[in-house]
């Protein structure tokens, strides 16, 4: 066995514990779809003019974490960008 080997396990290793973050990070902080008000909203959707809507500042981390995937934060973008807060 040579060291190439006990190398390359050292970077499975380290690749897996980084996978297992994501992981972790994905499960915690999941994208909100919808708060006590409603749904979320994306970007070119209407919305109910009653309600006041914000960033949901946690559905944009979880587009910033996944940014390499190129799905997750096109899925937020379009579809859960403002969630609602509260009544106007």
């Amino acid at each position: 066995m040579g060291t190439g080997s006990l190398f390359l396990g050292y970077k499975m290793k380290t690749m897996l514990l980084r996978a297992g973050i994501i992981a972790l990070l994905a499960l915690l902080g999941g994208c909100a779809s919808h708060t006590e008000y409603g749904d979320c909203v994306g970007l070119g959707e209407d919305q109910d003019p009653k309600l006041v809507y914000k960033v949901s500042a946690q559905n944009l981390a979880v587009g910033f974490i996944f940014i390499e995937t190129v799905i997750v934060p096109v899925y937020v973008a379009v579809d859960q960008f403002y969630c609602p807060v509260g009544v106007k």
